[in-house]
């Protein structure tokens, strides 16, 4: 999954990025940023395993970031890069040896599901800017993401979920609009 990511504030403990869940579990799929003692770290879950990552640049209001989260069962491995560098893995909880993530479910972007598709907790709530989201089922390689978070670059589109052609349904006070992420 690749994304720009602009926080508004960083008051909430919690800012979610991506939930995917299905009727058999809430995190199948879930990353968002957590508070810490240093800043802001990433948490990437799979199903119950889930990793703790440090990016190298800290999170600040008003900044575009370029994100993305890989992950592979066959290599029991998960990656999360910002602004094409790698964050640096914390510590992981569980093992990814073959997990699958089930078909079926609700993707939502911007809020954590606590059940399938759910009602939501603004404390856990993106508050910024999330654009560009893409998602493939495949790992990027190292210079796809590097490509895709350059302005002269090109984003490969995704083929479970491409930014704006995928069907949305929008909520709350969610707003889309045009935005020129290699202008800010």
């Amino acid at each position: 999954m690749c994304s720009w990511l602009k926080p508004y504030s960083l008051n909430n403990r919690e800012l979610s990025i991506i939930s995917y869940a299905t009727s058999s579990g809430d995190n199948e799929i879930f990353i968002h940023l957590k508070r810490s003692d240093s800043g802001y770290i990433v948490i990437f879950h799979v199903g119950d395993p889930y990793a703790d990552l440090k990016c190298p640049l800290p999170w600040e209001p008003g900044q575009w970031h370029h994100f993305c989260a890989t992950w592979s069962a066959s290599m029991k491995t998960v990656h999360v890069y910002q602004n094409g560098q790698k964050c640096e893995l914390i510590k992981t909880y569980w093992d990814f040896t073959n997990k699958e993530v089930p078909s079926g479910g609700t993707l939502v972007i911007g809020q954590d599901q606590d059940a399938l598709d759910s009602e939501y907790d603004e404390s856990q709530s993106w508050h910024g800017d999330i654009a560009d989201v893409h998602i493939w089922d495949e790992e990027l390689s190292l210079e796809q993401i590097q490509d895709a978070g350059s302005c002269e670059g090109s984003m490969i589109e995704g083929n479970v979920f491409a930014w704006m052609k995928t069907p949305m349904t929008i909520k709350d006070n969610v707003v889309l609009s045009d935005t020129n992420l290699c202008y800010h």
